[in-house]
């Protein structure tokens, strides 16, 4: 059986947590890179990694290597990926994939041309219960969708060396968990958004700390977003239909969800473990390159990074390396 080698660029907590989970049935955790060879050997020995890099071009270089998985801060995304695409490397990039569209479909042509994949590491996007709903929803008459509602609040110290407040690092809550929230309404939305209305508070530092985002597309679907670093709020997505609707907690890695009907009988829907939500990243992409299948989901990340230069122009917020 055919299997693809990954290496992990970054050795920072998402890159912890990926190499602590890696488990695949057709792909290998080949290696990882960082700038600093003694820490990219030291990760390695930890999660029993056979090869280390003490560069990224070197991991890069090397030809054993089929995919790289991008862990490293928002504003390397960009570089790197056009690097792991120009290296013929196939790429799973951490949210969010880009800072903006421009760069976005620059790297999607990119893509095209290499025929390579590339998709962003985004959990709503992979975990079974979504895809289950989907399926539920269209062998269910629940009529058309009218209302999408997602929300998702952190309490963020404001220490300028860690990445939240920091202008620098294209930090903000938007980009660290607005594009959850914004990539499980885009899930649900019939086509792309045609509407975009914001406010947003800016932080002190520079970047996004409070806002509320309004979406509607030609269907005349309805969604809304509210998202904070300074406060907690639930991980709440609610989808409505005319005759019910769906609740879902914690909806970055959700396993359940709970539909309502109009006439108030629920039903309980589980797929999936949430701990498994990384695999479940690794599984797919491996499976859409081993199968050439079609990248469906790179198309609703373009439409959020979208979504998201919006907002960011209304808010006048713009980042110094932009």
């Amino acid at each position: 059986m055919k299997k693809l080698n990954w290496v992990i660029l970054g050795t920072g907590t998402i890159a912890n947590s990926f190499a602590k989970a890696f488990e695949a049935e057709k792909a290998t955790l080949y290696g990882a890179a960082s700038r600093n060879e003694e820490k990219a050997q030291g990760f390695c020995e930890q999660y029993a990694i056979p090869n280390y890099f003490g560069s990224y071009e070197e991991a890069l270089n090397d030809a054993n290597v089929d995919v790289v998985y991008i862990a490293v801060p928002h504003n390397h995304h960009y570089e790197l990926i056009k690097a792991a695409l120009h290296a013929g490397k196939h790429v799973l990039c951490e949210k969010v994939i880009t800072i903006n569209g421009k760069q976005l479909q620059e790297i999607m042509a990119l893509a095209k041309e290499k025929q390579l994949y590339v998709a962003e590491a985004m959990t709503i996007f992979n975990m079974p219960l979504y895809r289950k709903l989907k399926e539920w929803i269209q062998e269910n008459d629940l009529g058309p969708l009218k209302m999408i509602q997602a929300s998702f609040g952190s309490f963020k110290e404001t220490d300028p060396s860690v990445y939240y407040f920091n202008k620098e690092l294209a930090g903000g809550a938007l980009f660290d968990i607005g594009t959850y929230a914004l990539s499980f309404v885009r899930y649900f939305l019939s086509s792309t958004p045609t509407e975009i209305l914001t406010m947003g508070n800016l932080h002190e530092s520079g970047v996004d700390e409070t806002s509320a985002i309004i979406l509607r597309n030609k269907e005349q679907e309805m969604a809304t977003v509210s998202l904070t670093f300074r406060a907690k709020m639930p991980k709440q997505g609610i989808v409505a239909f005319e005759k019910g609707f769906f609740t879902i907690m914690d909806y970055p890695r959700a396993t359940e969800a709970t539909f309502t009907s109009y006439d108030g009988k629920q039903q309980t829907i589980k797929a999936g473990d949430s701990a498994e939500a990384l695999n479940y990243e690794v599984a797919n992409v491996t499976e859409m390159i081993l199968a050439k299948k079609e990248n469906h989901t790179l198309t609703l990340t373009a439409d959020v990074v979208e979504i998201m230069d919006v907002a960011r122009k209304d808010w006048g917020l713009v980042y110094p390396f932009e």
